[in-house]
């Protein structure tokens, strides 16, 4: 069983050094998942669902892997909510940049994330729907940099996370969701 083992586990590796032609090094790709078209960068949307509604965007959906990058814009819209269950349970996801022009997290939006490890909660949010972060056992970090959002029910539940905050900032004067608070230095 060992030996059976060890030769897949070589074959795979040979064959996967094979075939060096296969890697697409085009320059509308650089390999980070952005699209480059001469000076205009495109963000990689195709594991994002999303709704456009006058001149704002709201994230409903969110499937990505590893690190996962929500763009400013979308259809030349802002990005301004990550929507209700947008990325709930997405288990591979293991980090999250939330763009400077989110205002909203909704309800349940990263409940479940148990590969998410820590967030930073941009200045302009002013809402944290509940459950938002539920479930989330591996977050272990939050930052917030702006004033402290109104606290909804359950919104770390079962994390074991450290909440994080801008001292100049206000709101912050009074315990949080019931989890440990340190000023960010």
């Amino acid at each position: 069983m060992r030996a059976l083992l060890m030769t897949s586990i070589c074959s795979v590796l040979i064959l996967g050094c094979g075939n060096k032609d296969a890697v697409n090094t085009s320059p509308v790709d650089g390999g980070d998942g952005v699209q480059n078209s001469g000076d205009e960068v495109k963000p990689d949307l195709t594991d994002l669902e999303y709704e456009v509604q006058a001149d704002l965007v709201i994230i409903s959906k969110g499937k990505g892997a590893g690190q996962v990058i929500i763009p400013e814009e979308i259809e030349g819209a802002k990005v301004s909510e990550i929507g209700n269950n947008a990325f709930f349970r997405n288990i591979q996801m293991t980090s999250v940049t939330i763009p400077e022009t989110v205002t909203a997290i909704g309800n349940n939006a990263f409940g479940g994330c148990i590969g998410l490890t820590e967030v930073t909660i941009p200045a302009n949010v002013t809402s944290v729907g509940s459950s938002a972060f539920s479930g989330c056992l591996n977050l272990k970090e939050v930052k917030f940099l702006g004033n402290a959002p109104p606290e909804t029910k359950y919104m770390f539940k079962d994390a074991p996370v450290t909440i994080y905050y801008d001292p100049s900032m206000t709101g912050w004067n009074k315990p949080f969701a019931g989890k440990v608070r340190k000023p960010i230095n």
